[in-house]
Parts: C-alpha cells; structure tokens; sequence
C-alpha cells in the first residue's frame, strides 16, 4: 500500500508555525465561538427562548455548532491549544497536523515527541498525542497518546481500558475548562509522560509477539477476532466457505491476506508472526479501508474513524487479540 497516502496524513492539514497562534491562523482555525439562546420565532415574529438550552455557533461563518446547555462553557480553539506553546518552546514536542471535523464541531491537533523507541533494535515508531476539543458538548479537552510505525505509518491510538491496565486513571488524559494556563500546562505534561510509558510498554509487547508464530489457521482466527468478522454456520462450506463469513466478509480476510506480502509486513524475519499480523491489520485500516476500492478517493469519515472512531477502536480489538497470544 506505499502508492496511497495513510490515514495519519489525509486528517487535517501540516501544522505550520511554532505557537498556537500561528499554527491556527495558517490552517483557518483562529475564528472564535459564541453562544446563542436557543429558541424559535412564533407566528407573530416573537422570539420564544428555550429554556435551559443554546447553541454555539462559529462568528466567522454563522454556521451553528451543536445544542448545549445554557450553563455550558464556550472553549475556544486557541485556549485548547495554547498549552502546547511552552513545551514546544522548550523542545518537549512540535506541532505536527490539525484541522476539524464537521465544519468545526470538533478541532484536533497532534504534537510529536521528539524522540521515538525502537522495536527488537530495528522497527522504529515514533510518540505522538492527540488533542481534541468540541464546540458541541460531545466532549471536554481529551489527550490521547499514540504512535506511528515509521516504515509502513500504520498509526495506534490508546483506549481508556489501556490505562487502566496500566495502572492509569484515564482522568489524567482530560483537561478542565480553567482559566489557569499553568494548569493546563502541567496535565498536558503529564499526558505526555502517560505516552512515553505507553509507548514503551507498547514496544516491549511488541517484541514478544515477534516471537510468536502462527499458521494460516491462527492467523485467520486471529483476523476474524480483530476485525469482528461475523460468521454464519448456514454458511459453513468446508470446500469454498469454511469458516462461514459472509461476502464482505470474505473479501477482508482476502484482502489481509494480500497485505501479508506486503514488505512492511515481511521485514526482518516477521513474516508470520504475531507482530505481523497486528500490522497486517492496522495497515488495512490505515491505508486500505480509507480509499475506494479503486484506491483512488478518499473516504474522509472512515479517515477520522481509523484515527478516532470505530476503526481506532478495531486497532484496540486486534492489539488485544494479539496481547492475549503472549499472555
């Protein structure tokens, strides 16, 4: 899959600048929102509020944002991102990509840490952490600590339930609404030793599963597990069928299979392993699912799901499958 762009970088654009103001104002993020009594306007033109709730809407388009409460508070993109300012100034991360989701509903930004770990001395990935924050009420300012395979950018984000296997509470990715920027600085610091932990941990893991070999049976288990492949025992075919997927069905496990020669998926011995198979399916959600069949457009709802949806949650599904195999 080296002929398509991965996942990572179809969301958002290329953060440009060294502060959160300019990274913002080059990207068409600086625009400022607002709360509005919510309502509507009777038959004789008078303005009927709604009790209770309002809306947020972006000043520069008008366009409206989501329905919150009336006690909600408005956060501004430059207040979420601010934070960062200080520790890249002290060379503790640099602003890689942003952008937004549904026209401003929800921004996100990635920092990358400037030094990565290295898997068995020689498959490399590189720290990052997500920020996002919503206009709409869906939610507060989370952190989210990931990191990118190098030779192939397969990306993986990590789940509440990761923390709390390791000892986290999850509390400790979020940040509060305050006013106080030293606040704020010192939870996202420590967002970014929760990432180096995890990371490190992450890695240890995968050189285990290095070491684990599976044959085509496991490994087809192992893909129908990970992906939640659903299977039908009406549809059981020893000959063409054997283990009862459904078309679409079929034509996944096809499609992993193929991506097994892949050389990101064979190098250095890996060819079999556990480790491979894990990659086998980050690399079809990263590169492969998010594109037409064609390979040629881009399906902009599957990218933010591969990063932080549904398929970052499948990623979390397949490095459990994994876990379990050196358990």
């Amino acid at each position: 899959m080296s002929n398509v762009i991965p996942s990572y970088a179809l969301l958002g654009q290329e953060a440009e600048g060294t502060t959160a103001e300019e990274v913002l104002a080059n990207a068409g993020l600086d625009f400022e929102v607002r709360k509005a009594p919510s309502g509507y306007r009777s038959h004789k033109g008078d303005f009927i509020p709604h009790k209770g709730h309002s809306i947020t809407y972006r000043t520069d388009t008008g366009a409206p944002l989501g329905n919150v409460g009336s006690t909600y508070q408005v956060y501004q993109n430059h207040d979420a991102l601010k934070v960062f300012d200080r520790l890249v100034g002290e060379g503790k991360v640099e602003y890689d990509r942003i952008g937004m989701i549904d026209g401003g509903r929800k921004m996100f930004a990635s920092m990358r840490m400037p030094e990565g770990f290295s898997i068995a001395g020689w498959d490399d990935i590189d720290q990052y952490l997500y920020m996002i924050t919503s206009h709409d009420g869906s939610t507060g300012v989370r952190y989210i600590p990931a990191n990118v395979r190098i030779g192939c950018t397969n990306q993986f984000a990590y789940l509440e339930s990761m923390l709390k296997e390791a000892g986290l509470n999850p509390r400790v990715l979020s940040s509060r609404h305050s006013t106080k920027i030293e606040s704020r600085i010192d939870e996202a610091v420590q967002a970014l030793n929760v990432v180096d932990m995890l990371n490190e941990r992450f890695c240890e893991r995968a050189a285990e599963l290095m070491e684990v070999q599976l044959d085509i049976g496991q490994r087809t288990e192992f893909y129908i597990d990970a992906m939640g492949l659903k299977t039908d025992e009406k549809l059981v075919d020893k000959a063409n069928n054997p283990t009862g997927l459904t078309t679409r069905g079929n034509n996944t496990l096809d499609r992993l299979f193929e991506l097994e020669e892949a050389d990101t998926n064979t190098a250095n011995g890996m060819a079999g392993s556990a480790w491979a198979s894990f990659n086998v399916v980050t690399e079809y959600l990263d590169h492969a699912w998010v594109y037409d069949r064609k390979g040629e457009k881009v399906n902009e709802k599957r990218v933010e799901s591969a990063l932080l949806g549904t398929g970052m949650r499948t990623k979390d599904r397949a490095w459990r499958a994994a876990a379990r195999l050196v358990a």
